[in-house]
């Protein structure tokens, strides 16, 4: 999607995560929280919702 669109859609400050920030971890909500992801991947989870 074009940045244009999004920024549109969604506004500056989602355009900026999305293109300038750095990816987050889940590591500390898994060790201290014993917290695990509903799906193995973003792949699947998307595959697995839009179904």
């Amino acid at each position: 999607m074009a940045a244009w669109l999004a920024r549109l859609l969604a506004g500056d400050q989602a355009v900026v995560m999305m293109t300038e920030g750095r990816g987050f971890s889940n590591a500390k909500a898994k060790r201290e929280l014993g917290w695990q992801p509903r799906y193995p991947s973003w792949r699947q989870g998307f595959k697995e919702e839009l179904v």
